[in-house]
């Protein structure tokens, strides 16, 4: 199997959905963005060549370029014209592209976002860059959730220390924006695909002081509806009892938006550069961890509650479909998987969550505490955690360390081998066949 797909399993299911073009963009512009995304697919193609196809990739990069720059001439909003002219000038150098990334990082489009150049991709599949491409447009709906969530999280975060009779503190963090996704390429069309990218870390700048993340929108909402929706028989539950298809984005990206603030909750004593040391991949799983179950309580903070008008059983609810999700894409393979583990060990410890037979129930009545439960185990083991105290909890609760232990690291469920797959309207047509 080549490495289109990943992991390499036995097969993989696709469901395609469409990726419509946007009424708001001109033909010009659409047409322009359509051209770069097939040379960027080409792009991706030729590294393989290695050297050989160094000559042959500069002659593509220098036309993106110059569609990029033609681009940024037809749109009216002054950031994506800014966006399209610095991805043209990322793609000159290295360094070119090191100076573009704060830049990009920075702006506040209200037309197209988008990117072009090399990004990262799975982390357990490599950690080399491959060309990639996509462009989105913003989505203010979103936008206001994220927004709400920012507003409110300094307080909220106030109220988890009370409960939690801790001293958590912020770094740094930071923006957001939520995209449509209309066109992408390269890399980035692999398999499984991303719904989100930390930039400019993800296109290799690893050290910026400005950072924001990239959320596509439809993608997450896709993901949900194709593959965490499928599992509510797993509890028992109604369509009725979930959050409906058209407000759903609204709790995922309450969570989300609450999930990369969480990365930047720590405690004086906080030091992930220690952990790392110790064991770089359980580092990386108990931040997971870290990030999910504070961004849980942010998301679920009574004035964010009672702002976005969310319920909070079904917030739970998504929740736990989601932590599913997650873990089914394979407990050691991914280190948000490893995370999902981690907290539904110790939501059963607690017996919010119980498992019976081929089904799982969960208290929703206490649910909340539960969390606030998980928090102060991570707070305990990983916040302000030793180096043994660490390790001691990692070789408790981390999967990667758990493989050979015995251990139902899916809990008696199948691993997921549903992918999804794009028709794009810019570049394949409209009569796509997609229901």
């Amino acid at each position: 199997m080549s490495d289109l797909f990943w992991p390499r399993r036995q097969q993989h299911f696709i469901r395609m959905v469409e990726l419509s073009q946007p009424n708001s963009l001109n033909k010009d512009v659409l047409n322009l963005l359509g051209r770069i995304l097939s040379m960027v697919n080409a792009l991706r193609s030729l590294q393989s060549l290695g050297d050989a196809g160094k000559p042959l990739r500069e002659s593509i990069k220098k036309t993106i370029a110059n569609h990029l720059s033609s681009a940024s001439g037809f749109v009216q909003d002054d950031d994506s014209s800014r966006m399209l002219a610095y991805a043209a000038e990322g793609l000159t150098s290295p360094d070119s592209n090191r100076a573009m990334g704060p830049l990009l990082a920075g702006l506040n489009e209200k037309e197209v976002v988008g990117y072009v150049g090399g990004l990262t991709t799975w982390l357990g599949k490599t950690r080399s860059l491959f060309y990639s491409a996509f462009f989105g447009t913003p989505n203010a709906r979103l936008q206001r959730v994220s927004d709400i969530i920012d507003g409110h999280f300094q307080e909220s975060l106030l109220r988890i220390n009370e409960q939690l009779g801790s001293s958590l503190r912020t770094v740094p963090g930071c923006s957001y924006k939520i995209i449509d996704l209309f066109g992408i390429a390269g890399e980035a069309n692999s398999f499984p695909k991303h719904f989100a990218y930390f930039l400019p870390e993800d296109h290799g700048v690893k050290h910026s002081s400005v950072k924001r993340t990239v959320v596509f929108a439809n993608t997450y909402k896709s993901l949900y509806e194709h593959i965490s929706l499928q599992q509510i028989s797993l509890f028992g539950w109604t369509a009725e009892q979930l959050p409906a298809l058209e407000e759903v984005d609204e709790y995922l990206i309450a969570w989300f938006r609450g999930h990369d603030l969480g990365h930047s909750i720590v405690l004086k004593e906080t030091d992930y550069a220690a952990l790392s040391r110790c064991d770089r991949w359980g580092s990386m799983v108990v931040q997971e961890a870290v990030a999910d179950v504070f961004g849980y309580l942010v998301s679920q903070d009574p004035e964010v509650v009672a702002r976005l008008g969310l319920d909070p059983a079904k917030a739970a609810r998504v929740y736990m479909l989601e932590l599913l999700r997650y873990l089914r894409r394979g407990p050691a393979l991914f280190p948000d998987a490893g995370a999902a583990y981690i907290q539904l060990r110790l939501l059963e410890e607690c017996a919010v969550v119980v498992k019976e037979g081929a089904r799982m129930r969960v208290d929703l009545h206490r649910f909340h505490a539960g969390m606030v439960y998980v928090a102060q185990v991570l707070l305990n083991n990983v916040l302000n955690a030793d180096a043994d105290t660490f390790k001691q909890f990692i070789s408790r609760y981390s999967p990667h360390l758990l493989e050979n232990s015995g251990e139902d690291l899916l809990y008696g469920m199948d691993i997921c081998d549903m992918a999804l797959g794009y028709h794009q309207a810019l570049t394949e047509g409209n009569d796509s066949g997609v229901q």
